[in-house]
């Protein structure tokens, strides 16, 4: 049983990763916020009455599942994960402030194809998954000054996706969500950027399964140097950590996923457009989906 709880939130865990400021709750332990998608001026929100339109494609390789321990879960456990989102951020040009800074609204719509194949379940270890995931609605408050931006937002997740408790993987996650993050980006020297979206993600319970999963801490990093006025290149990725067990018919079921990846990234960008690009190697899972992903990711201002 605990098997088969650690592949359904890894499966879950992947279809959701992208949701740009996410996208879904986590069911079985796993998360709908877009871990690693966040790591190149992670503070920057925009002027008042600007509008800007991101999006964020990843690929994600599922190699493995793994365990508390470390271990695989399944022998031959293989599986992949496409999630595109498209996420909507609009900064209002007459409201007040906030503790002096500027108020912004944001929306983000998710869509999630995937594979898993797990050998050792048999006929019932195949399953596929395409749709609509988990949509996210939010308010974020954000402060310029010449060295240091940040924002403070506040996320809540619908749970509208695609979702069947007997299917083997879901694009929805039949629960909502609920994200407190901070967010800044530090010039500590000239051409230098250190980013961080520190995110801390709180589940209700699944109404079908009666399965709520435990609070997480998600960071997501990046330190990243400009080249010329347009080009950068770094480093960037995620470390997120369960903070409690997970609890099914309202019993303790522990179930803690823990995971981070690293890897190297590139943007080229101007005012009113950019791309990025990164690749991230897993490198410590437990509980949760091991695999490495991929990503293009890019943004227009209106």
């Amino acid at each position: 049983m605990a098997a088969t709880k650690v592949f359904h939130r890894s499966a879950m865990s992947i279809a959701l990763v992208l949701a740009c400021s996410n996208v879904s709750a986590f069911e079985n332990g796993t998360t709908g916020y877009p871990r690693g998608i966040v790591t190149v001026m992670s503070g920057a929100v925009g002027q008042p009455g600007e509008t800007y339109i991101y999006t964020y494609n990843t690929y994600t390789d599922i190699a493995s599942i793994k365990d508390g321990g470390g271990k695989k879960v399944f022998p031959k456990a293989k599986g992949r994960v496409e999630a595109h989102a498209v996420r909507l951020v609009h900064v209002l040009k007459d409201a007040p402030k906030i503790f002096g800074g500027d108020l912004a609204l944001e929306v983000a719509l998710p869509y999630v194809e995937g594979h898993m194949n797990i050998p050792s379940l048999g006929p019932n270890g195949k399953g596929t998954t395409s749709g609509l995931a988990d949509p996210m609605f939010g308010a974020l408050v954000s402060w310029v000054s010449p060295t240091y931006l940040q924002n403070v937002a506040v996320d809540v997740v619908a749970p509208w996706g695609k979702y069947d408790k007997n299917d083997l993987l879901n694009s929805g996650a039949n629960s909502s969500a609920a994200y407190l993050s901070y967010a800044f980006t530090w010039f500590p020297v000239q051409y230098f950027e250190l980013s961080s979206k520190i995110s801390m993600n709180y589940s209700f319970r699944n109404p079908d399964t009666d399965y709520k999963s435990g609070v997480q801490l998600i960071a997501d990093y990046g330190a990243n140097f400009r080249l010329g006025p347009n080009w950068l290149a770094g480093v960037g990725g995620f470390v997120s950590t369960q903070l409690n067990d997970d609890e099914q018919d309202g019993r303790s079921v522990g179930n803690r996923s823990r995971s981070t990846k690293f890897g190297p990234q590139v943007g080229y960008a101007k005012r009113g457009w950019g791309v990025f690009a990164a690749y991230q190697k897993d490198v410590y899972t437990r509980n949760a989906p091991s695999g490495d992903t991929f990503m293009i990711n890019g943004f227009i201002k209106f």
